[in-house]
């Protein structure tokens, strides 16, 4: 049930994009190669009677009859004073810039401290007690 509910939302996904038009016009094509070339006898006849255009089988005309009812009804009627205003998704953002990190200031001599040790380290050093 699962698969056959995924391989008809592929079916749908196909037909909303207009792909049903390419499967279409590909079968065409398929079938025309085939039938040229038994007719003819030539493969390579066959292929420049296939795609010259003068040659349009009846699955050729339905695929170019699909392809311009989708591009007619995918149009946007023209506003009154001609002009079509396309609504984008993405607005115009700040650019991102990407610099070095500053550089290092070390201090000077005057600045530095110096870590002075009033004693004298313990000479061998003590020992960890356990516990």
């Amino acid at each position: 049930m699962f698969a056959a509910a995924r391989w008809l939302m592929v079916l749908g996904l196909m037909v909303s994009i207009g792909l049903h038009t390419v499967v279409i016009q590909s079968a065409a094509w398929a079938g025309m190669l085939v039938s040229y070339s038994m007719q003819s006898g030539s493969v390579v006849q066959a292929v420049s009677e296939t795609f010259d255009g003068e040659h349009p089988c009846a699955l050729c005309k339905l695929a170019q009859q699909e392809a311009e009812k989708e591009s007619t009804s995918g149009q946007q009627a023209p506003k009154a004073d001609g002009k079509i205003k396309l609504h984008l998704i993405a607005q115009i953002m700040p650019a991102i810039v990407i610099s070095a990190p500053p550089p290092i200031a070390f201090t000077t001599a005057a600045e530095a401290r110096l870590c002075v040790l009033h004693h004298t380290p313990d000479t061998p050093p003590p020992r960890r007690l356990t516990a």
